[in-house]
């Protein structure tokens, strides 16, 4: 069976939450404990801004033992303070684990307002500085779901329609 290359399925925002991270409170940490408070499963960190004391980004690189093949690179921990540029992303259950699963990719820079940017890392070590600032928006009539791809060896989000 053929995977199908391009998919999709039509969404609607269900709801709009907005959130707060104090100082010191780690990123996931907090937007996990946010999705569980409110019972969400799928949806989309529409904007953050904020400040960190340290940043863990990842970016893809050529996977030396499969040409044509990528993998991540390990996590660099950039040392702040940062100013958290932005962030975007989307969170929906990750059907191998049974739990929640956030994918962001951010843009941070420090005080030689050089950027860095990449996929933000679920290290423990996105350490919120003064605040972050989040909004968050709800997937209501379909959903992300993650699970192991084999065409890349990631394990990714795909979409299904809610019935």
């Amino acid at each position: 069976m053929e995977t199908e290359r391009v998919s999709s399925a039509a969404a609607e925002i269900g709801r709009t939450i907005l959130v707060r991270l104090a100082p010191g409170e780690d990123v996931f940490e907090g937007l996990r404990t946010v999705c569980e408070r409110h019972g969400l499963r799928s949806g989309r960190i529409a904007t953050m801004i904020g400040s960190l004391r340290t940043a863990s980004l990842v970016c893809v690189t050529p996977d030396p033992d499969a040409p044509g093949r990528v993998v991540y690179l390990e996590p660099r921990t950039i040392e702040g303070p940062l100013e958290l540029i932005a962030v975007q992303g989307v969170f929906g259950w990750d059907d191998d684990k049974d739990e929640l699963s956030i994918h962001l990719h951010a843009q941070v820079a420090g005080e030689d307002l050089r950027p860095f940017a990449g996929h933000l890392a679920d290290t423990g070590k996105n350490r919120i500085l003064a605040t972050a600032e989040i909004v968050l928006d709800v997937f209501e009539g379909a959903e992300l779901r993650r699970s192991f791809d084999e065409e890349t060896g990631f394990t990714l989000f795909k979409i299904f329609p809610k019935l």
